[in-house]
């Protein structure tokens, strides 16, 4: 189970939202509401849109609150968009890679749960997902599957359609 959000509007600092209001995301990493876990402590990203025009990402492993450089980066960066996602783990490693949101140009995706059974067709679809794309992925997640098989699925011209084709 993991908590993520997404912001886009005025330019803001990441941390009036991360850090700030009662229930942050930060707090969401420390007590999670899932029977499984009591934490989403198993690693975190932020994914934010800058004025470069490209898409900028920060990943770790370590607990969202334990992370000295991401309250620095937070207070820090001001964007107009963003996604910030923690994790706890359900089947994929807790390594950098795994830990979302994924990039590829300029999109950023985050996805909450997982595909039940994922192993009976992990190959399958894995080899679904477009030659072109493959040395993209650099984890183990059924979420970053996902997002490799809607860019497949014309994610850069019909996001909708992808979405819905690749669910």
């Amino acid at each position: 189970m993991c908590r993520w959000m997404a912001y886009s509007g005025s330019p803001l600092l990441m941390e009036d939202l991360l850090f700030k209001p009662q229930h942050s995301l930060i707090d969401q990493s420390m007590s999670s509401h899932s029977a499984e876990t009591p934490t989403n402590g198993d690693g975190f990203g932020i994914g934010w849109y800058g004025y470069q025009g490209k898409a900028g990402l920060y990943r770790s492993i370590r607990p969202a609150w334990n992370d000295f450089n991401l309250r620095d980066l937070a207070a820090q960066i001001e964007t107009p968009m963003f996604l910030a996602h923690v994790r706890a783990t359900s089947q994929a490693t807790v390594q950098e890679t795994n830990c979302h949101p994924f990039r590829y140009r300029n999109w950023l995706f985050v996805h909450n749960g997982e595909i039940f059974e994922i192993e009976k067709m992990r190959r399958a679809l894995l080899f679904r997902v477009a030659p072109e794309l493959f040395s993209n992925i650099l984890g183990t997640t059924d979420s970053e599957i996902m997002f490799h098989l809607a860019l497949t699925f014309g994610l850069e011209s019909d996001p909708h359609a992808a979405l819905a084709r690749m669910a």
